[in-house]
């Protein structure tokens, strides 16, 4: 009876090594799967939730302002390259701290959080500053080097969004599943707050 097994779906025999490998990578995933923890009040949750609901706040601001950048620089292709500066700051800034994952243990989670939350303030000070500077020229007037600032505190925003992004995902994995979730609703909350 057991030769009508075809041999691909016969179950194979798990060496004693195999076995002990799983079992001590079962114990490392375990380590991660803590038990439920007290939070009563779910103020962790909640801070979780704000945390996540921070790190894309300022894009947004950003991006529901193209029709006032559009304005203040009426030939430019505003979307696109916002978009583009954006993005491809914050995945340099993501690939950088996931190759070089060593730099981490001199830096801890909280540091690069708060840095990149004050990078996130002054990268958006730039916009009203630019406009407040050059007001009396109107939208005609206002100067390339003004454009070129503007598209760089983006760029800046954008490396500020891959220091918190990473961070904030390399702490709540360490915690509880439920503030990894929390983390995530409040990014995809984040466009209606």
């Amino acid at each position: 009876m057991k030769h009508l097994v075809p041999p691909i779906l016969r179950p194979k025999t798990v060496s004693n090594k195999m076995t002990a490998r799983m079992q001590k990578m079962e114990g490392e995933k375990g380590a991660a799967d803590h038990p439920e923890t007290r939070d009563t009040y779910k103020i962790a949750y909640i801070i979780h939730f704000l945390l996540g609901a921070g790190n894309l706040l300022p894009w947004n601001a950003f991006i529901t302002a193209i029709d006032y950048f559009g304005y203040l620089y009426p030939t430019k292709h505003i979307e696109k390259v916002f978009s583009v500066a954006y993005m491809s700051s914050s995945v340099l800034v993501l690939l950088i701290v996931v190759s070089w994952g060593g730099w981490s243990k001199h830096l801890s989670y909280r540091l690069r959080m708060n840095m990149g939350f004050c990078i996130f303030v002054l990268s958006l000070m730039v916009a009203p500053l630019i406009d407040w500077s050059s007001s009396g020229s109107g939208p005609e007037g206002r100067s390339n080097v003004a454009y070129g600032v503007t598209v760089a505190s983006v760029v800046v925003c954008g490396i500020a969004d891959g220091l918190i992004g990473g961070s904030l995902v390399g702490a709540a994995g360490k915690l509880p599943k439920q503030y990894m979730q929390a983390v995530f609703a409040g990014t995809a909350s984040s466009g209606i707050i």
